[in-house]
């Protein structure tokens, strides 16, 4: 047999890891001593603990010292106490918890008897940290022979998980019943077995049921309105057999017993069943839907009074499903418009009743369901297939989203009304306008156009204003004839005027003698005119057009032909004399051209500026008009309200583009040096809208830095991007690329540049439809456009500006292309 040692006694054998480290450490060094001195009630307590599989630790003497097993050390974790408060002073093995357990320890010792505490929060250091913890734990005295308590014994176990789970069964019972009390449904609990019925108290108040705690299922069906009775009783019979798999899903009436209050209510259950396939339990909920079904029945009844108003409206409308492109509704207007009938087109994607316009309307169906907003066009072109032809035909249209209850758009509301004869009406009458005025203002002979009774001022070409009238355009514009020229009251043409409006009988007179003042000269002339009256389409006139010739020489010459040989002389006399005024009155004439030259781009601006004031108060007065009167205009009058309209709003972009063009020419702005990539992007962020609709594609180079006026290089770049997203091709995305280098100026050709000087270029390199070559200096003229205006909006300004910008930027700008591969704008300015 093996012989003891002195740190091996038999109360220490065994313990596991515990009973290990208890033989090895050094007693000594504690208060207790060497195992040896130990009392004998120690010893017996701690071969008990260190062989027990229950959690138990030892407080032993005045200091506390601590024992544990096995089984406790578990409770201790990792990297917290263990091993280092084995035979550790309680007040230093325990710190965090002392002020808690230390009275109990004192009262067990008083011999107060043990202790008992169940599911006790005692926090513990574990694992690195304070964690929150558990215990359900005992403190019994241990004593010696003769009575006197010197330790305490510590059986314990950690319940921290069971009461976590409580407590969140707790809280989910809690959250349950809190949603079922929000959202106001009713709960029941029945028994096949025993016929009991229970549910909770709004369930019974529902029913009208006395609030005992176990009702009769019959009396809850008696209170379900009779005609739903038998089908909710074979609901519950079919939810009780095995076979139905136990759902049970129903909606019906209730009427309550008491106050007769009706509800309709949708239940929602299953049945459980136990080993032999019968019922032990029924459960489930109730849930009020009378707002519901009331709601879906005011739906439907909408529905069909919009399906029969939908029919009777002059406007084709249609509803297509947002899923599959199915058309759900569509009026017999719409059919017109499609040339189809009802039976090929509802369910029927519209793409397969419509295929030749699937490419123009698809993309914006898309953006409907994407955006979930209405998309609108204004005389919008599709190409239909009419009498077995393709023909443009445009279109006023709103596309309109339904969103579901989801969020998703369920259907696409289409309202479209055909206005294809108004626009090829106004084209042919916007071309025959533009041809006209193109006619009067470039003639060589003098004519004008006068208005009215007061004979208003409406026209008036360059030969009119500068030969007879000798006055500016801004004089005489929209003002009466005989307010500017009162001393025509005294001679025969007011007369002649007023009879042509009133008769619509032209006159045209020879060698008439007539008087002028202007700025305070007066004049003479003999002129052969003309006098047309205007027609409107009811036949009425309105207006005047006449045509002067100035035959004042002639008749002179004629009157000296025929005094020849009595006045040779004097003829030759006055001829010097007239040579020598008209010398003088060329001088006058080139003077006034210099000097007009100076003041035509401030004349621009100051014109196009104070014509806005009064544009925007016939836009708004039409506009109102529009709003108030619509319904007691004939349909002649709003053609004709139409026509006024497009004509204030064609005036509004030529002004707004007259006058940028005019501030290009303004000198006294100061150049600074600016970061040309920054301006660029300031455009593309003001175009962002635009960019967007159009999917546009751009991409720029870093561009480096350039002594600029900042607001004129931002409309450059503006009316380049705008110009390439204008002219893109159909149903091909812009793409435009903008790159940058320096180029020396003896390198450029096709520009005027100083070839001492650097430069940066920018081309600006698009896919759309180009132009030929032979436009391309021609582009950049004022008023000039390579397209009509209904296929291309814009007055044909952008581009002058751009190069006007460019000149005064000592720059330059170019263009090259080829018909259908896109275009190449070069813009060169100076290194900063």
């Amino acid at each position: 047999m093996e012989a003891k040692t002195e740190h091996t006694f038999p109360f220490m054998e065994g313990g596991g890891e515990m009973g290990e480290l208890t033989r090895n450490k050094n007693w000594e060094t504690t208060t207790l001593g060497a195992p040896s001195t130990w009392p004998q009630s120690l010893r017996t307590t701690l071969s008990i603990v260190l062989n027990s599989r229950f959690p138990m630790y030892v407080f032993w003497g005045p200091d506390y010292i601590g024992f544990y097993n096995d089984a406790y050390r578990v409770s201790l974790g990792k990297d917290g106490k263990h091993p280092s408060i084995l035979g550790m002073k309680g007040k230093d093995a325990w710190p965090e918890i002392w002020d808690t357990i230390y009275p109990l320890l004192q009262n067990v010792l008083k011999g107060n008897g043990a202790t008992w505490s169940e599911n006790q929060l005692i926090p513990i250091y574990r694992n690195g940290a304070i964690e929150e913890a558990y215990w359900t734990f005992s403190y019994s005295p241990i004593k010696e022979e003769k009575g006197k308590i010197n330790g305490i014994l510590v059986t314990c176990s950690e319940t921290t998980a069971s009461v976590k789970t409580m407590q969140n069964l707790e809280e989910s019972e809690s959250d349950l019943q809190f949603a079922m009390d929000a959202a106001e449904l009713c709960t029941w609990d029945y028994n096949p077995l025993t016929n009991k019925f229970k549910s909770n108290e709004r369930l019974k108040e529902w029913f009208g049921l006395p609030m005992e705690f176990h009702i009769q299922l019959n009396d809850a069906i008696a209170a379900i309105q009779k005609s739903d009775q038998e089908r909710v009783s074979k609901a519950i019979a079919r939810a009780l057999d095995y076979t139905s798999g136990g759902k049970y899903d129903i909606c019906y009436t209730i009427q309550n017993k008491k106050t007769k209050q009706t509800r309709i209510v949708r239940a929602v259950g299953r049945s459980w069943f136990n080993n032999e396939n019968i019922a032990y339990r029924f459960n489930g909920i109730l849930q009020d839907i009378t707002d519901d079904k009331k709601a879906q029945q005011k739906i439907q009844d909408s529905e069909k009074k919009f399906r029969n108003l939908v029919q009777d409206v002059p406007v084709g409308i249609a509803i297509i499903n947002a899923k599959d492109f199915k058309v759900e509704l569509v009026n017999d207007k719409a059919l017109d418009i499609w040339n189809t009938n009802r039976n090929l087109a509802e369910g029927r994607s519209i793409f397969n009743v419509l295929t030749e316009i699937e490419a123009g309307l698809r993309p914006i169906f898309e953006n409907v369901i994407q955006t979930q907003t209405a998309q609108t066009g204004m005389e919008y072109p599709f190409n239909l297939v009419r009498n077995g032809q393709t023909v443009t035909a445009y279109f006023n249209f709103i596309f309109s989203p339904s969103i579901d209850d989801k969020g998703n758009v369920a259907t696409i509301l289409c309202v479209a009304s055909e206005v294809t004869e108004s626009v090829i009406a106004r084209h042919h009458v916007l071309e025959s306008e533009a041809e006209f005025q193109n006619l009067v203002l470039q003639s060589p002979i003098a004519m004008g156009i006068l208005r009215g009774t007061d004979l208003k001022i409406e026209m008036a070409n360059e030969v009119l204003l500068n030969h007879f009238w000798r006055k500016k355009k801004k004089e005489v514009l929209g003002k009466n004839l005989l307010d500017v020229f009162p001393e025509l009251n005294s001679q025969e043409y007011p007369t002649y005027l007023r009879s042509v409006i009133k008769t619509g009988k032209p006159v045209s007179v020879k060698e008439s003698h007539a008087i002028v003042e202007s700025n305070g000269v007066r004049k003479e002339y003999y002129v052969d005119f003309d006098y047309i009256p205007l027609k409107e389409l009811d036949g009425s006139i309105s207006g005047v057009m006449l045509t002067v010739t100035d035959v004042t020489n002639s008749v002179a010459a004629r009157q000296k032909l025929e005094n020849f040989s009595k006045e040779l002389e004097q003829q030759v006399l006055e001829r010097t004399e007239l040579l020598k005024k008209a010398n003088e009155k060329l001088e006058d004439t080139v003077r006034e051209l210099e000097k007009s030259n100076d003041e035509l781009e401030s004349f621009a601006y100051i014109s196009s500026h104070d014509l806005q004031e009064p544009l925007r108060k016939i836009q708004m007065m039409s506009s109102r008009i529009l709003k108030m009167e619509s319904e007691n205009l004939s349909e002649k009058g709003m053609q004709y309200f139409d026509r006024v309209i497009s004509a204030a709003e064609r005036m509004r972009t030529l002004i707004e583009d007259l006058l940028a063009f005019s501030r290009t020419s303004k000198q006294q702005e100061e150049f600074e040096v600016q970061n040309l990539t920054s301006l660029l992007e300031q455009v593309i962020e003001n175009l962002s809208e635009k960019i967007e609709m159009t999917n546009t594609q751009i991409t720029y180079d870093e561009l480096g830095e350039a002594k600029v006026i900042p607001f004129q290089i931002r409309q450059v770049f503006q009316n380049l991007i705008e110009n390439s997203i204008k002219f893109a091709k159909i149903n091909t995305p812009p793409q435009i690329d903008i790159k940058v280098k320096t180029i020396h100026g003896s390198k450029i050709k096709n520009v005027l540049l100083d070839s001492e000087l650097s430069y940066h270029e920018l081309s600006f390199h698009d896919n759309g439809i180009g132009f030929e070559k032979e436009h391309e200096e021609r582009i950049f003229e004022i008023f000039k456009r390579l397209h009509g205006k209904l296929e291309y909006q814009g007055t044909g300004i952008g581009l002058a500006i751009v190069k006007k910008i460019a000149l005064n930027h000592n720059g330059a700008v170019s263009a090259n292309s080829s018909l259908g591969k896109g275009a190449i704008f070069r813009l060169y300015l100076p290194l900063a």
